[in-house]
């Protein structure tokens, strides 16, 4: 049964009564997710807390802001765009996936939920990193997606210049996030900030790396499809023998 946009019925946009409202109802699409093998079969028991309010979390830490226009990389089943866009329907949100089944589902979902905030595209980063779409985002996410090197190198040709990258993630460790920042700088970005997700359990400690565009993109970058993942930048090239 379809029902009427999540905000409607709840209060005023933003009140307690609609939040509830609005994340009663993600939980009740993302059970179908689950179904479908989106997410995992023990998912269905934490979908509230592990997927939706960590999701939404992340507006705590930048709040999507009137006509901006966000991405969601590697969105796999719309987390954490879907939850976004259900909250902030003044903030346009792009869902970008490699799987056209999981974007169909998205695309279904966000039907389902009355968003016309959202927009589902099918491809790949490195390719979509030369396209239309390069620097035009104000924001990207990226949940799932890799290290933080090739998020880095995925995500910041997508955003433009003072945009932001949110990378959440677990708590990443210093030879990491040396390799992040040696790819900003080769991105022309600079990693600014490594903070707890307000929403994350106790154990594991979740957070949240935020990556600054300060510069405009070498079109070098992102480098052809596979490339990023298989040699990362930042990474340190094994000494010959």
């Amino acid at each position: 049964m379809k029902h009427g946009p999540v905000a409607s019925g709840a209060g005023e946009p933003g009140s307690a009564d609609s939040r509830r409202v609005i994340v009663d109802r993600l939980e009740a699409a993302y059970r179908t997710a689950v179904e479908f093998g989106f997410l995992g079969p023990r998912e269905g028991p934490r979908l509230r807390e592990r997927h939706i309010e960590e999701a939404l979390a992340l507006a705590e830490i930048r709040a999507p802001r009137r006509q901006e226009r966000w991405a969601d990389l590697g969105s796999g089943a719309g987390l954490p765009g879907l939850p976004l866009a259900a909250c902030f329907p003044d903030t346009s949100f792009t869902l970008i996936d490699a799987q056209q089944r999981r974007l169909a589902w998205v695309a279904a979902a966000a039907a389902e939920l009355g968003l016309d905030n959202v927009a589902t595209v099918h491809g790949r980063l490195e390719d979509l990193g030369h396209g239309p779409d390069r620097e035009r985002f104000d924001v990207a996410t990226a949940r799932a997606l890799g290290s933080l090197p090739v998020v880095a190198e995925l995500g910041l040709p997508l955003v433009r210049v003072g945009g932001v990258l949110i990378v959440p993630r677990g708590q990443p460790d210093d030879a990491e996030l040396q390799e992040a920042r040696l790819a900003c700088g080769l991105l022309g970005g600079e990693v600014t900030a490594v903070v707890r997700n307000p929403a994350s359990p106790i154990d594991p400690v979740g957070f949240v790396v935020i990556m600054t565009k300060t510069a405009s993109t070498s079109p070098r970058f992102p480098r052809r499809p596979g490339v990023p993942t298989r040699n990362p930048l930042g990474r340190p090239r094994p000494k010959r023998r």
